[in-house]
């Protein structure tokens, strides 16, 4: 049986190389595209990869990682579009989006615009909205360390900063709901990013949505187990292939 290894790849979108990581392999007519958290790159992903049972490629936006800016708009539209040029680099037909932190608010709103390419949706302990950082949130973010690292080798801060700066309140709650993709939502029942109230929210939006609950994880939801959360996404992917 022959091992996969792997590989970096770039796609351009509005003069931004934005990098990404492709597992290689059988897409079974529908890659994932897993958009993950602010603080995430690509390589915490290569263990993942596997768990997911076909290509799937994981995205670093604009700023993070070894993406480039290019023409240094940090929009909601920028990143949504440079999620847009993973998915064009890497097929022209149907996407699976998965998604994990604030990388859903980018991911949700491409796949709201672009729903009939989307075959499912999987959410990370996230809720479907971008969310505004208060400016003295900044420093205690981006000096902070994540996953063992500091946070300011894992992003440029100027990126990150214009980021939160362009960021609006803008809620997919509905868009979502009226679309009605095969959904699946995580949440860590430990951190407040996605309150009870919330919680309840996507019980009421979403009643054929599957929804999990992490009790032994926080936030990062790959904790203790990496694997767990990707496994849900298989078991989605593959339902909502069979279902056609």
């Amino acid at each position: 049986m022959t091992l996969l290894v792997p590989e970096f790849r770039f796609a351009t979108h509005g003069g931004a190389r934005i990098r990404y990581l492709d597992s290689g392999g059988d897409d079974r007519g529908a890659p994932i595209v897993f958009v993950p958290g602010f603080t995430d790159v690509a390589d915490d992903y290569v263990e993942i990869l596997p768990a997911l049972g076909r290509r799937a490629a994981v995205v670093e936006l604009r700023g993070h990682g070894h993406s480039t800016a290019g023409e240094n708009r940090y929009d909601s539209a920028a990143l949504a579009g440079d999620v847009g040029a993973v998915v064009d680099a890497l097929t022209d037909g149907p996407v699976h989006v998965m998604s994990f932190s604030r990388g859903t608010a980018y991911a949700v709103s491409w796949a709201l615009t672009n729903w009939p390419r989307v075959r499912s949706v999987s959410i990370g302990d996230y809720v479907p909205e971008e969310l505004v950082v208060e400016e003295d949130a900044f420093d205690v973010l981006l000096d902070g360390r994540w996953r063992g690292t500091p946070v300011r080798d894992r992003l440029d801060r100027h990126a990150a900063v214009a980021t939160f700066r362009a960021a609006r309140p803008q809620s997919f709650w509905e868009p979502l709901s009226h679309w009605h993709p095969p959904l699946l939502a995580v949440r860590s029942p430990n951190v407040p990013l996605v309150s009870d109230e919330a919680w309840a929210r996507y019980r009421a939006l979403f009643p054929a949505a599957r929804l999990e609950e992490f009790t032994d994880s926080p936030h990062d939801i790959f904790r203790p187990d990496r694997r767990r959360f990707p496994a849900l996404v298989r078991e989605l992917v593959d339902t909502a292939d069979r279902a056609g």
